[in-house]
């Protein structure tokens, strides 16, 4: 259990978040992720995915370790020793916590601008044009009409920064708690979805910025839903 926690733990003061900060991120409460984070609870496998994408921690790797670190002592010796020890904990060995990954299903995902989006419509084809592109981004992710965006500001921190690439599905019908792309009053905004009542809040992750908050009735549209990050790393 203390491996886990310990990653865990390690990658929350990495990236600058406290306890309240990543509860949200994920979803449940701070007492919740105190837990987690003190070794006194093994998430289920739908937080520990959360919890490996807002931590930038590969979720596959978290759901070993957490099986590993559950299984009985007998069982562990048949699990991927992979779920053992990491870098940066205790006893870790040396390049321990990389494999090889092997590419997919994948293609060339547009990369518009946010100008480009909030006049954004699937085409008949399900494509978009080259031409409408400023640039392009591998993506294994399936889906029609798939697009992406460069963010560009601070309102969605801790989890996503300023230069991420996001991959964009119009496809999907999102729902409370997703992330998503909005057009509203001409503008194009990236917010997490909250539905409450018969509220519809767009909220930033970063606490210096508002919630925004509409009534049903109020004139807006979810262009798509964010399907998948991408942190680009300066050259």
């Amino acid at each position: 259990m203390k491996k886990l926690s310990e990653l865990l733990d390690l990658k929350r003061e990495q990236l600058g978040m406290n306890y309240k900060m990543l509860a949200e991120s994920v979803g449940v409460s701070a007492v919740y992720i105190s837990q987690v984070l003190r070794g006194r609870r093994v998430p289920g496998d739908e937080i520990l995915v959360k919890l490996g994408e807002v931590l930038r921690i590969e979720p596959g790797f978290l759901l070993r370790t957490a099986h590993y670190q559950k299984a009985p002592e007998a069982a562990r010796q048949y699990l991927d020793p992979l779920a053992g020890p990491v870098r940066g904990l205790r006893d870790a060995k040396k390049f321990d916590n990389v494999k090889p990954w092997e590419l997919g299903y994948g293609k060339q995902v547009p990369i518009l601008g946010w100008v480009q989006a909030g006049k954004f419509s699937p085409s008949e084809t399900g494509d978009i044009g080259p031409l409408s592109a400023d640039d392009f981004v591998y993506s294994d992710t399936k889906g029609r009409n798939l697009f992406a965006l460069k963010v560009e500001n601070d309102s969605m921190e801790p989890l996503f920064h300023q230069g991420d690439i996001i991959i964009i599905n119009p496809n999907l019908k999102a729902k409370s708690g997703d992330y998503v792309i909005v057009r509203l009053k001409g503008e194009v905004t990236f917010k997490k979805l909250m539905l409450k009542d018969r509220l519809v809040i767009l909220k930033p992750l970063n606490n210096k910025y508002d919630d925004i908050i509409l009534d049903r009735k109020d004139r807006f549209e979810i262009i798509g839903k964010v399907v998948e990050r991408k942190t680009i790393f300066s050259n």
